[in-house]
């Protein structure tokens, strides 16, 4: 290790200068990386950077120093058009390093920013489906970007025994990990991917799922890469991170997983712990003899509520209160694509450490039929199979046939929807008016009709009458005459009708027949003597 007389004084009288610029988000940051704590005033997490400079200086840590260092000056660094070339391998991360004289050597700011950091190391998640078995990259660190975008290029060189287990163990994968800040050494995070990121192996693009369900965090998966790596020992895979529009910090790392299928997890179920059943009735029990809630006999549903089908391995968590029970495959295969770990009976949120197979409701499906679907369990743990209740004929959209002869049913009789096809066709100026005792006769056999448009009963057509029984056709609208005056053939039709009239009540008027040449403003109406 090199002494601290190796290390330029004007190097560090330069990082404290620029600690003693940040804001007191840079600083949380800054702290954070170093697992130290965040609180306090500006100037106290000044001191805390200040004196941790200091120590590796007084120590010799070189590497310590250079870490700390850039960690000062690309806090919040924004600039553009750069790569950060990463030589990757499945060697421990610190072998791809620069020498500490190298690092010294580069100008404030402007060199790569270090992407293998010892601390900062996301502990993801625990998942049942995937089990970590070794980095096969360093740490890539995806900068903020709030306007533009960025790339990052990293090395995947396979050693031969990874390359083994790949070919021969199926259940072997090669899967891209990633998170973003705040990362704690103290909790798990979240796979999740920048909401703009393009990823890219040997130029071929990734086609996975890197959002997950929208407002759903921690739904997202991993992303397999195993098919489009070349699987050959000592051969540089490339790996190609395109992003952009981020407004923090992500890291990206490549594992070597394990995958467990879901029918291994449903074995590992059966052969764990169980539900009894006597602890599932004492439960029942319990809850019968509370004064505060009412509780009758129940139906119990054996259908899972995931796939609608007949319940094979019922199982629920621990923390529900219900002996609604779901299908365990249907239950891990769907969480599987998108896990969210809620239960699908009461939406709480589980785990599958906590999913147990319940053997009272394991003993319902052995002692029933596939056929059965529901059962009746009574406060005590009895239970009975829902017997299913013959449909009665003719109650499945069949009417009776006093609801038959109650309807009207309305006869289209050709004939006479020709006569109304006709009189709707006859125009207005070629309808004459009928004398006056023919509409009086006409008016006194017509049948008054309903004011509702629906035909009563007593309107139905009788066809056993003959065709000179039938009411006449109704008359077209007259058409209103627009013009100023009557026409030449209208006055000599208006005094037509004049001498036709009769004359009721003994009195007889008449009107003197028109001339033709005469306009219609000059005529003289006279009337006979009364």
């Amino acid at each position: 290790m090199a002494s601290p007389h190796s290390i330029d004084p004007q190097s560090i009288q330069a990082v404290i200068a620029k600690a003693k610029t940040l804001i007191n988000t840079q600083l949380k940051a800054v702290l954070r990386l170093e697992s130290l704590p965040v609180s306090g005033a500006k100037a106290v997490m000044q001191e805390r950077i200040i004196n941790l400079i200091n120590h590796h200086v007084r120590s010799g840590n070189i590497a310590d120093f250079n870490r700390l260092r850039d960690r000062v000056y690309d806090i919040n660094q924004s600039s553009s058009g750069h790569y950060n070339h990463i030589n990757s391998s499945a060697t421990p991360p610190t072998s791809n390093m620069p020498t500490p004289s190298t690092r010294l050597t580069q100008p404030f700011g402007t060199g790569m920013p270090p992407t293998s950091y010892a601390q900062v190391k996301p502990n993801f998640r625990d998942s049942p489906f995937y089990s970590i078995m070794e980095p096969l990259t360093s740490m890539l660190e995806c900068k903020v970007r709030e306007a533009t975008r960025d790339q990052l290029e990293a090395k995947i060189n396979l050693r031969q025994d990874i390359v083994d287990r790949l070919v021969t163990d199926s259940s072997q994968k090669v899967m891209i990990y990633c998170a973003s800040e705040p990362i704690s050494p103290f909790s798990q995070v979240d796979i999740n991917f920048p909401h703009q990121i393009e990823i890219r192996v040997n130029l071929d693009e990734v086609k996975a799922n890197l959002r997950g369900l929208k407002g759903k965090p921690g739904s997202t998966r991993p992303a397999d890469i195993t098919p489009l790596l070349r699987k050959r020992s000592g051969y540089d895979n490339t790996l190609n991170v395109t992003y952009a529009l981020t407004n923090k910090k992500f890291y990206i790392i490549v594992n070597l997983v394990k995958q467990h299928a879901s029918e291994s997890l449903v074995a590992k179920l059966k052969a764990g712990r169980s539900i009894s059943k006597d602890q599932v009735i004492r439960e029942m029990i319990t809850r019968s003899q509370d004064g505060d809630i009412v509780t009758t006999s129940s139906i119990m549903s054996l259908k899972c509520p995931l796939s609608t089908l007949r319940i094979d391995t019922p199982c629920r968590s621990t923390i529900c209160t219900h002996n609604q029970c779901f299908d365990a495959l249907s239950f891990l295969q769907l969480q599987e694509q998108a896990p969210t770990w809620t239960c699908p009976v009461c939406n709480k949120v589980i785990s599958f450490q906590a999913l147990q197979v319940d053997q009272y409701v394991n003993e319902i499906l052995k002692s029933t039929p596939r056929s059965v679907d529901q059962v009746i369990v009574e406060l005590d743990g009895r239970w009975s199979a829902v017997a299913q209740k013959d449909i009665p004929n003719g109650t499945s959209g069949t009417r009776s046939s006093s609801e038959e002869d109650d309807d009207i049913v309305e006869i289209q009789e050709p004939r006479l929807a020709a006569i109304k096809d006709e009189a709707l066709l006859t125009p207005s100026s070629m309808a004459r008016t009928p004398p006056y005792s023919s509409r009086e006769q006409s008016l006194s056999s017509a049948a008054p009709r309903s004011s509702s448009g629906k035909r009563s009963i007593g309107q139905v057509i009788d066809l056993t009458f003959s065709s000179d029984e039938e009411e006449p056709p109704p008359r077209g609208a007259k058409r209103q005459s627009t013009s100023n005056g009557p026409s030449r053939s209208q006055t000599s039709s208006m005094a037509t009708m004049a001498h036709s009239l009769p004359r009721p009540n003994g009195f007889n008027f008449s009107l003197p027949r028109l001339e033709p040449a005469k306009p219609p403003e000059q005529l003289d109406y006279r009337f006979g003597d009364l």
